[in-house]
């Protein structure tokens, strides 16, 4: 963290981007309790923290990570559009997450894997996931297999980055990402933890951001190696 933000400290482009990413995350916070936008007004803000997270990741030279947070974006306007387009939400961020999974793995395979503690940490997260999936099973009605195809993808993508040597913002993204989705898999599907929408969000976004950071200003990371 702190030389990520001594990275920071001198590129006021940066600042800017990343300033505004999250002013427009703080306003759509407020959607959760009745403040929000006008439609479609509140689409876009919804959708531009995390657009600007896409430019601040392609100005430092990530292009599939930009396209991995571009991908979210678009998941972004879909689950927000009236009415909601959840399979093509579901669509976008499995898609995102196959991006993320292209580059947690280059990490993996160039850098080999952390210690006995992240096997450890990779069952139990398997373990969770297998639980998660069969409690929800029953809700699922015709999303069935797309959203357990989904559920598939982001345990893959979030063990990764806990075996792999990914840069610890990025792992602590990741994580964060799959609270967000569990609790809003909980929301949408079961009806339970209404109360949860501003949980989902904030976890959602620093989970972006976490990723967006921890990988953008890594000079390790595969990406940066590949020059893609």
């Amino acid at each position: 963290m702190t030389s990520t933000l001594r990275t920071l400290a001198g590129d006021r482009r940066s600042q800017i981007i990343l300033a505004l990413s999250a002013l427009f995350a703080l306003t759509y916070l407020f959607d959760d309790f009745g403040l929000s936008a006008p439609y479609p007004a509140d689409v876009a803000i919804k959708a531009a923290g995390i657009v600007l997270l896409a430019v601040f990741a392609f100005i430092h030279g990530h292009r599939i990570l930009a396209l991995g947070l571009f991908l979210g974006s678009l998941g972004d306007i879909f689950l927000a559009l009236e009415p909601s387009q959840l399979p093509l939400g579901i669509a976008a961020f499995g898609l995102g997450h196959l991006v993320y999974i292209f580059l947690f793995a280059r990490i993996r395979l160039e850098d080999g894997g952390r210690s006995g503690w992240s096997r450890i940490a990779a069952l139990a997260l398997a373990a969770y996931g297998v639980v998660m999936l069969g409690w929800l099973q029953p809700y699922f009605g015709d999303l069935q297999l797309p959203a357990s195809i989904y559920n598939g993808i982001i345990l893959v993508m979030t063990v990764l980055a806990v075996i792999g040597r990914v840069p610890p913002l990025a792992t602590a993204g990741a994580l964060l990402f799959l609270v967000s989705d569990s609790v809003l898999a909980v929301r949408l599907f079961t009806g339970y933890l209404e109360w949860a929408g501003p949980v989902v969000w904030v976890t959602y976004y620093l989970g972006q951001a976490g990723i967006a950071l921890g990988l953008a200003l890594d000079s390790k990371s595969a990406e940066a190696r590949v020059g893609a």
